[in-house]
């Protein structure tokens, strides 16, 4: 009897902020350096960046690259990106792959037939990186630090021959890895920048009972300067802030990141140390997202939020979601922003996402008052939370309920809120045995002209709710 046809599919993902070169070629060499894994590929690319310089030629290599898909991102950046190539993913396993990797010959027919052989592995996948001469080989990264990154490379014997079997490796640099998409832990959405999830992302791995290993076929290589410079730079402070978090979440102690970066920065450690543990503290840490939707043409009402943030403690994670504008129809801005924010969160298979409008103003000891109300919802089958004024969070259980009946366009939502009064009238009916109203409430607005309230989508009437 013949053997079965294989039929493992693979997705092979790149993440991209501003740099269509990059992207390019590493999906051309996919195209012209393996062809024999062609018919079992998908493509993909993921765009921190859809409205800059890149994005238009990264959109339309869509139209030109047999078996693409492209996906714009521009509300993730750093290492959410790498996790949503993995989210993103529609097949068994995937390969996520930094733009500017090129693989070497066979490298992807041989990863197909590994995971042929392993269907049900568990494991986190890596390869040699081949060095600029192709000769020399770096098959894993020491837990040393290095500058501001944490790993220094390392070269195990076993990994110069591509034909020797898989060994295990302590931790590698992620511009590669391969993995099952079932089996993926998926990474902090709290994290800020890219790199600090190296170590901590395998250790994560072992804990689950799998492994990180070295495959010697999966060879590749990378562009080791990029003179423009780096597209996303990420301030030193937040650098240690993701490491104290992914160590933290990983279980490991973080002495060794402090002593780290207060060798190398000073004393103003101990207060990026005390700012992240006060965070990782507050009470809306439990949100996986925060966002405040403000109009990009009023950036003054951005600019006082961001101040009522910073002094509630939260003003790190707060992003900011520009507010579409709909004239005449303040109403339809309105639930048009939550629909964006809800379907940002479900992309990145959020847990949920609390929307605030930069108008809030939070109420006296607002702290404590928090506290006790996420202990409470906690306890509770909720899908959207009213805080009070200008503060509303939605849970997962509700994403696609949300947006399968929040049209996305600009006249369906007009005549969308004629017909329902608005969002949080909606919400208030459609969910009304998990729609939760926190008393007393947390927030309200800003003090506006008599009659009338106002939020990133201009005046509102008092009785729109």
């Amino acid at each position: 009897m013949a053997a079965a046809a294989p039929t493992t599919r693979l997705t092979v993902g790149t993440a991209v902020h501003d740099d269509y070169d990059g992207a390019y070629f590493t999906l051309l060499s996919l195209r012209l350096h393996h062809p024999e894994a062609a018919g079992r590929v998908d493509l993909l690319v993921v765009d921190g960046d859809p409205d800059g310089p890149a994005g238009a030629g990264l959109r339309a290599l869509e139209g030109t690259v047999p078996g693409l898909r492209y996906v714009p991102a521009g509300h993730v950046r750093g290492s959410a990106l790498r996790d949503l190539v993995v989210r993103e993913a529609r097949t068994e396993w995937v390969l996520c792959v930094d733009a500017h990797v090129l693989l070497a010959p066979g490298a992807l027919a041989g990863l197909l037939a590994y995971a042929d052989e392993h269907p049900y592995s568990r494991d986190l996948l890596h390869g040699p990186l081949l060095g600029d001469d192709l000769r020399g080989v770096r098959t894993h990264l020491d837990p040393v630090f290095d500058g501001a990154s944490f790993g220094t490379w390392g070269r195990d014997p076993r990994g110069t021959d591509p034909g020797a079997p898989p060994f295990e490796i302590g931790m590698q640099d992620l511009g590669l890895f391969a993995c099952r998409t079932e089996v993926w832990p998926g990474l902090n959405p709290r994290l800020r920048g890219a790199g600090a999830e190296v170590g901590p992302l395998h250790k994560r791995f072992r804990a689950a009972g799998a492994r990180a290993l070295c495959l010697p076929f999966l060879r590749w290589t990378r562009r080791s300067v990029r003179p423009p410079g780096t597209a996303v730079p990420v301030e030193t402070a937040d650098r240690c802030r993701d490491h104290l978090l992914a160590w933290e979440e990983a279980g490991l102690a973080v002495e060794p990141v402090v002593d780290h970066y207060r060798e190398t920065c000073g004393d103003v450690v101990d207060a990026w140390v005390a700012e992240h543990a006060a965070e990782r503290g507050h009470p809306l840490d439990e949100f996986d997202a925060l966002v405040c939707v403000s109009a990009d043409a009023e950036a003054h009402r951005w600019v006082a939020a961001h101040r009522r943030f910073r002094r509630l403690g939260i003003a790190g994670r707060v992003r900011r979601l520009p507010a579409p504008a709909v004239p005449g129809e303040p109403a339809a801005g309105h639930a048009l922003a939550h629909r964006t924010a809800v379907a940002q969160a479900r992309q990145r298979r959020l847990r949920h996402v609390l929307v605030f409008e930069d108008d809030v103003v939070f109420c006296h000891d607002a702290t404590s008052v928090l506290r006790a109300h996420v202990a409470e919802l906690a306890d509770r089958r909720w899908t959207v939370c009213r805080f009070g004024g200008s503060a509303v969070a939605y849970h997962a259980r509700v994403f696609d309920r949300l947006l399968d009946e929040l049209p996305g366009g600009e006249e369906e939502m007009r005549a969308w809120v004629g017909r329902h009064g608005g969002l949080e009238r909606f919400c208030a009916r459609r969910f009304a045995d998990t729609f939760v109203r926190l008393s007393p409430a947390v927030t309200s607005r800003e003090p506006a002209d008599p009659g009338v309230r106002t939020g990133a989508y201009g005046a509102l009437p008092l009785g729109v709710r």
